[in-house]
Formats: C-alpha cells, sequence, structure tokens
C-alpha cells in the first residue's frame, strides 16, 4: 500500500479514498462521488509570510505550493513549473480618482497579465507544466475543457503547439464574447473547439459524463484543465497571500471574488485555513448563482443558468461547491452577494467616469459587492476585488456601460473561429475524440 505522502489527495464525499497526483491527473472525479481535495492543510505561518514579502510572484507561488506538490513533483520540477507558468506582473490597482475620496480603501488585484488576459492563465499554465513533469511521453493526452469563456482560452493558449497533447474545448455556442470565441477557435495545432447547442452548464456535464467513463478516459488519454482538477485550484492559492503583502501591513483586509464555479474562492479560502489572515472573504455572483442563499442558512437550489453580461458566471450548479463545504469554518465565514446587469453597467460607468479606471463586467461585479461591503459599520479597513479579465476581452459590455467606441482594443487581434457545431446529448463528442482531431 502506498504512503499517505504519496497519496496526497482525498475525495471530499470519503477521507478513506486516498490518490497520487499522477492519479488525480488521470482520475480527476473520484469513485463514489466528491472531488479530490489535499489531504492535508500545511501552514504557513506569519514568520513564514513576512519571508515571502520580497520574492518575485513565482518563488512566492513555489513557497506555497511546496507543501501540497513538492514532494510528488520534486523541487526542480516544481520550481521550473512556477518560473515557466508565472513570468507575468501581478500589480495591485487602485483607481486613481478615487484619492482621498471613501473608495480609496478599494482596490483590484489585476490578474488578467497573462497571455489570454485573463485569470485562469495561472492555473492553466501551471497544470500543464505540471502534466508534461508527471505523465512526461507515457501516451498522448487530451485536454478536455468545457468553458463560459476564460478557462477555455487560457487552455487553447496554453496547449497550442504542444506535442502529445491537444485540447477539446467545449463553450456554449453564443454564450462567450467574440473575443473569447476567437482565442478559443480560431484554427491551430493541437485546439478542437466545440460550439455547444445549450449552455455552460450542458458543456460541464458533457465533461464530467466522459472523465466518469473510465473506457472512455483510457482510450483517449483523457484529462482535464477544469476547476475539477485540483492541482489548478492549488495554482490560484498563492493569490491571497501575494495580495496580502501588497497591503499595507497592520491594515485590515477583506478580500471580494467574483465567482461562478468557485475555484477562486475556494482557492482563497483554503490560504485562511493555511494561516492567512484577513478580515472577511465574499463571492460576488451574478444572479446564476444558489451560492447566496445556501451561504445564508437556505437549502441549495441548483437552476439552469441564464445569460448575463458577466458571462464567465453564469453558472448555475458550481464545481467547486463541494470544496469550498469542505472547507468552511465557522470562525472563518464565508459570505455572497449577487448583482445584476443593471448594477454591473452602472458600475462600470461609474467607476470609469470618477475612478478613471477600466472594470471588466466580471470584475465589476466584485467591485459593486466591495462597495457595498465599504457601506457596512466595521468594513475591514482595506477591500480588494480580485480582478479577472482584461475589459477588452468584452467590447460589447464596455461599449454598453460607457458608449461607442469606448472599448479598448484586443492586442490579441481576432481571427476568425473555426468550431464544430455540436449538441448536447454527447454523441458527436465522442465521434471528435475518436476521429484523432486536434493531433
Amino acid at each position: 500500500m502506498s504512503s499517505p505522502s504519496a497519496e496526497p489527495f482525498v475525495s471530499s464525499a470519503d477521507a478513506g479514498v486516498r490518490a497520487s497526483l499522477r492519479r488525480v491527473l488521470l482520475d480527476p472525479l473520484p469513485p463514489g462521488g466528491g472531488l479530490w481535495v489535499p489531504a492535508s492543510l500545511p501552514g504557513l505561518g506569519e514568520r513564514e509570510q513576512a519571508g515571502m514579502a520580497e520574492f518575485a510572484y513565482a518563488r512566492l507561488a513555489e513557497t506555497v505550493i511546496g507543501p501540497f506538490l513538492g514532494e510528488s513533483l520534486g523541487g526542480d520540477a516544481l520550481r521550473r513549473a512556477c518560473e515557466g507558468a508565472f513570468d507575468f506582473p501581478v500589480p495591485l490597482a487602485r483607481p486613481p480618482g478615487f484619492a482621498g475620496r471613501p473608495e480609496s480603501r478599494l482596490s483590484v488585484l489585476e490578474l488578467f497579465r497573462g497571455p489570454s488576459g485573463a485569470f485562469k492563465d495561472f492555473a492553466v499554465r501551471f497544470l500543464v507544466r505540471v502534466l508534461a513533469a508527471v505523465l512526461g511521453a507515457e501516451r498522448r493526452l487530451t485536454v478536455l475543457t468545457a468553458t463560459s469563456g476564460d478557462t477555455g482560452a487560457a487552455v487553447a493558449e496554453a496547449c497550442a503547439g504542444v506535442p502529445g497533447l491537444r485540447a477539446v474545448i467545449l463553450y456554449p455556442r453564443g454564450g462567450v464574447s467574440p473575443v473569447q470565441e476567437s482565442q478559443i477557435a480560431r484554427a491551430r495545432p493541437g485546439v478542437v473547439a466545440l460550439a455547444v447547442e445549450g449552455t455552460f452548464d450542458d458543456c460541464q456535464a458533457l465533461v464530467k459524463r466522459a472523465l466518469s467513463d473510465p473506457g472512455l478516459r483510457e482510450r483517449h488519454g483523457l484529462v482535464t484543465a477544469n476547476s475539477i482538477n485540483p492541482v489548478r485550484l492549488i495554482a490560484q492559492v498563492p493569490f491571497a497571500f501575494h495580495l496580502r503583502r501588497l497591503v499595507p501591513a497592520g491594515r485590515s483586509l477583506g478580500v471580494v471574488v467574483p465567482s461562478g464555479n468557485l475555484g477562486n474562492v475556494a482557492a482563497v479560502q483554503l490560504a485562511r485555513r493555511m494561516g492567512l489572515r484577513l478580515a472577511s472573504l465574499t463571492a460576488a455572483t451574478n444572479v446564476n448563482s444558489p451560492l447566496a442563499e445556501l451561504l445564508a442558512g437556505g437549502p441549495y437550489r441548483p437552476r439552469r443558468a441564464t445569460p448575463t453580461l458577466s458571462n464567465a458566471m453564469d453558472i448555475g450548479d458550481p464545481n467547486n461547491l463541494p470544496r469550498l463545504l469542505a472547507w468552511r469554518d465557522a470562525a472563518l465565514p464565508v459570505r455572497a452577494q449577487a448583482v445584476d446587469d443593471a448594477e454591473t453597467l452602472e458600475t462600470m460607468r461609474r467607476v470609469s467616469r470618477d475612478g478613471r479606471y477600466l472594470l471588466c463586467p466580471h470584475t465589476a461585479v466584485g467591485w459593486r459587492v466591495a462597495e457595498r461591503l465599504l457601506a457596512e459599520p466595521g468594513a475591514p479597513e482595506e477591500l480588494a476585488v480580485l480582478g479577472t479579465a482584461h475589459p477588452g476581452k468584452f467590447p460589447e459590455v464596455v461599449e454598453a456601460a460607457l458608449g461607442p467606441g469606448s472599448a479598448p482594443g484586443w492586442d490579441g487581434g481576432l481571427p476568425p473561429p473555426d468550431a464544430l457545431r455540436v449538441g448536447s446529448d454527447g454523441a458527436e463528442l465522442g465521434v471528435v475524440l475518436a476521429s484523432g482531431r486536434g493531433f
């Protein structure tokens, strides 16, 4: 039998079911339900956190991720993965127009400086390097991914042209922005884009069904870059430790996370369980999420998502809920608040006009919730929003908020998409997988 240290993951549904890193990469859903979670949560005390104050982001990430994956990967492979994946800036921005006003206590951690212009670059670029380090040249692999916009773009950027690897990306037809669709579905080696007649939840269900079929997984070397993969979530834990060191020492900090599938908010909660001191953690959702009523003590009511302006968060049954609930702690509560489209546009308009700072619609959802929290008695001295995407990826929404011609250009250009249209019943997905298309 393998030692516990060789099996650092357990099922959120059954702590007696353990797995190695290799197994969770190849078998992303535990038998009997649930999701893979770390078997133990390492601590990073204040002294260790202070020691990271001057680290480059990649070295900080290596320090935070090491207790989870360092033994499985080896120190050299972990360092190479972090240095290769996290090679872009991660600044904290304060809208200059709010200087001297109460809103000066609000800030945005800009997680969208990577190649696809979204925070998903961190986790996906790291995951692809982990796949290479662990599975190497064993066999050809298919990275099967459902996306509501940004994950698919990051997966396409990370996987294109990698020998022995293809990305098969499912997205809801008409449910992503034109920039996102171009990023996901433009023709390039190693990337197969499938435009699904349905919602993101339909895409997610197709991926889960395929990954739950052992024969299909084995025949096609299926792995996933969706946030059901625990390596992706672990790669996002450093965000919170990095943010804490950018805020003046001694000032209390609340974090607001624009939330769809709940991977980022689960990662910040994990950082808190590791010892990061935060005054509050709030998930900011759009109207599709059932999280606000659940965390307020109500029943869990998953729903079919409807389109909103914050399309990457149009998720009615979030993947990472089992992890968030597994890390629930009465002493470290998580709240949730929802924002509708009218408030999203008004927030984008006001922050651009008064703060001289342009928000994407998802970050605007977070900013609006942060404004509400700022008005509460006993609010933290600082409130930071995790900035999820570059506003240039959503020109139609920016122009709806600010008027024609107001959207920034997208540096990556807009090559035409080249997607296959498929139904939501799964039959056509099986044909694509069997065809070898993309290799």
